[in-house]
């Protein structure tokens, strides 16, 4: 089976998450896999169908489609989307895909619907997070319109976890061609670690005593970590805070860090590569998901919160629904109100004296649904029967 994903950051620019292991795990179960991309970064060699080592999958290799963005701001990816359904099309007569599975919305993911529509290509829509909430703009309810439109005329929705499900069908997703298909977790990379914590604790200047507390992801505006660093503001006995990451929200933290004294307690990491990232978890005794409560935070499935789970560590999350559906109460995942209470409870579970094995059964937790085999399996599943019905 030929499949093309579409998406419009760039594939060798984002963290590893499901957009480079579904397609690199087909590769290695023999299906012929492209990815249509749009880096940020232009003094990349631009790509048109050249074929590629996976990133994540040993083995895996797919054809790299790359449509740069003009420059990076709105009016860039306006001008892009403008340019977009032409690129597109020479795309499709190159590689010839028999379905279409897209994770894009308002730059390229409508548009990549209707030539898919007119050409006769199954097309699945992979359901991460609500795109009209992500990023603060004033596109916003034209974004939403994007939204409806894709779940409303997807051949299928397929959705990360329960609650992004219930948002796609409330935005017009069909009863009966929308689902749940669970990512892959790769729980032995997880166990990986290399590095002894205490080296690394040496490098962050951490003392020796101290609790050690993780962040790590993207700094979205709604990620909650201002609130955490104020309350750590008001700690006697500070635990040292690891932010692993970067983002929107990057500039605002590090003022705040300075305005309220912070400097020897916080450390930025900025992003850390796939094969670091074990390590780097092993510093920290707690990992926190200090997200707010909202729409956009309700129907996300935070991968990073599987892969602390991954990691046997504890984690400290606000309660939200796409987590919380999916893991029954269990010592080592506790659920908090929002986002004023995740450090307190991060400090006082980081006191309990059955930490260790309360992060061993976050791991047996998250390895039942997160099977690598199973999901991938899955997912090849949901394909072959949508070219089967609409091809």
């Amino acid at each position: 089976m030929r499949v093309l994903f579409v998406h419009e950051v760039g594939y060798f620019e984002k963290p590893i998450f499901e957009m480079h292991e579904f397609p690199e795990y087909l590769s290695k179960l023999g299906h012929e896999v492209a990815f249509l991309d749009m880096p940020e970064e232009r003094t990349k060699p631009r790509s048109f169908g050249k074929s590629q080592p996976g990133k994540t999958v040993p083995g895996s290799t797919l054809r790299l489609y790359s449509k740069p963005l003009v420059f990076k701001s709105t009016m860039g990816r306006l001008l892009t989307m403008v340019r977009y359904s032409k690129f597109f099309k020479a795309v499709i007569d190159d590689f010839q895909p028999e379905i279409i599975v897209c994770l894009a919305v308002p730059t390229s993911g409508w548009q990549t619907l209707i030539v898919a529509q007119k050409s006769g290509i199954p097309f699945v829509f992979r359901a991460l997070d609500v795109s009209h909430k992500i990023r603060r703009t004033m596109f916003a309810p034209l974004v939403k319109i994007a939204e409806g439109f894709i779940y409303r005329n997807a051949d299928w929705v397929s959705c990360n976890n329960p609650a992004m499900l219930n948002y796609c069908l409330t935005m017009g997703a069909g009863v009966d061609s929308a689902s749940v298909e669970f990512p892959p977790l790769k729980l032995s990379h997880f166990a990986s670690a290399q590095t002894k914590s205490s080296e690394l604790r040496a490098q962050f200047a951490i003392e020796e005593n101290a609790r050690v507390i993780v962040y790590m992801g993207s700094f979205f505006y709604f990620s909650g970590l201002d609130v955490v660093l104020r309350n750590l503001s008001e700690v006697k006995e500070k635990p040292h805070l690891l932010l692993i990451g970067g983002g929107e929200q990057e500039k605002e933290l590090r003022k705040l860090v300075e305005k309220l004294k912070l400097t020897g307690h916080v450390t930025f990491c900025g992003f850390v590569s796939y094969e670091e990232l074990p390590t780097m978890l092993r510093v920290a005794d707690i990992a926190i998901n200090p997200m707010r409560p909202s729409l956009v935070a309700h129907t996300a499935l935070p991968n990073k919160v599987l892969q602390y789970m991954a990691s046997g560590m504890p984690v400290v999350t606000t309660n939200l629904r796409g987590l919380a559906s999916l893991f029954e109460l269990l010592p080592g995942l506790i659920f908090v109100r929002d986002s004023s209470q995740v450090l307190e409870s991060a400090i006082s579970l980081a006191t309990s004296p059955n930490l260790a094995s309360s992060g061993e059964r976050n791991r047996d937790e998250v390895s039942k649904k997160f099977d690598v085999e199973g999901n991938v399996l899955a997912f090849e599943k949901l394909l072959v029967d949508v070219v089967r019905v609409n091809g």
